[in-house]
């Protein structure tokens, strides 16, 4: 059962980046799993029947959704070998992670958001959003809308792509997308401490539920737009 983080959690974060090495780690292990880990997997499992029917294609269980401490440093500048925050991504497995549709939530002792989107660009998907904004408007509206209540658009654009005439307004920001992705950061950490926040996430993403199933119904198309 989830009990909410503890001040330990954070401490570890500011610790790690402190002292990124490790000889580090291994002495501090079992504050990492008790204080980041094992809570993070309890977070997992709480809101799991939520994805799952939001999709029940997404990969829910905790152990497989939850994130390493290591980091793959083998095509980065950064060689630190761990990371100071944590995530968990709701992803269809089998699928190309960059591009495939998921949901998230992460955190460290800096910034804590949740949402849903695309790692990377997906161009068969846009083309076919693209296709529905021109001729169907008003059903992406009547699904957007709840979702950009709670949750900001941070799009991918392609920057000259010229929006077609007579295209709707409030479905504009979303016509000349590479990709992208919704998010909403939590900076109430009094949030982040309490057993309420399962309930939290849950509301948002049940709010962002229509929106996915809209975006992962659309067929892809190839080709340019």
């Amino acid at each position: 059962m989830f009990r909410g983080f503890t001040d330990r959690a954070f401490e570890f974060f500011m610790a790690i980046r402190m002292n990124n090495n490790r000889d580090f780690y291994l002495e501090n292990r079992e504050w990492y799993e008790d204080e980041v880990r094992a809570p993070m997997r309890e977070l997992a499992a709480a809101i799991a029947p939520t994805i799952s029917d939001m999709d029940p294609r997404l990969e829910t269980r905790p152990e497989k959704v939850t994130s390493r401490l290591n980091r793959d440093v083998r095509f980065s500048r950064d060689k630190s070998p761990y990371r100071d925050y944590t995530w968990m991504a709701f992803r269809r497995p089998g699928e190309e992670r960059n591009t495939t549709l998921g949901c998230f939530f992460d955190m460290s002792d800096m910034y804590a958001s949740y949402g849903m989107g695309y790692y990377s660009e997906n161009k068969p998907v846009m083309n076919s959003l693209r296709r529905r904004l021109r001729l169907e408007p008003d059903g992406f509206v009547e699904v957007m809308r709840p979702a950009m209540e709670r949750f900001d658009l941070h799009p991918n654009p392609i920057k000259r792509m010229k929006l077609p005439e007579g295209l709707r307004e409030e479905v504009a920001p979303w016509y000349n997308l590479r990709g992208f992705y919704v998010s909403k950061g939590i900076e109430d950490y009094g949030l982040l401490k309490s057993p309420s926040l399962p309930d939290f996430l849950i509301e948002g993403f049940k709010a962002i539920t229509p929106l996915y199933k809209y975006i992962v119904s659309l067929p892809p198309e190839e080709g340019d737009e």
